[in-house]
């Protein structure tokens, strides 16, 4: 399993806990209505893009790379 491959699966479960988390955030009847879980949510969501486009910046980068 090379670096590359497990970089890729570090950021995806990072995506992935960001929008579980942003789902909780919003849907959970004991914090829906509260301000601090809406921008924990909003936040959350923010986190999620980001590592995205990290992600996408870093396939880009390793492209030619043979790791």
């Amino acid at each position: 399993m090379s670096l590359k491959f497990v970089h890729q699966i570090i950021i995806f479960a990072g995506i992935t806990v960001a929008l579980i988390f942003a789902w909780f955030c919003f849907t959970d009847p004991s914090t829906v209505g509260n301000a601090l879980y809406t921008v924990a949510g909003v936040g959350s969501i923010g986190a999620a893009i980001g590592l995205v486009a990290y992600e996408l910046h870093f396939l880009k980068k390793t492209r030619k790379l043979i790791l």
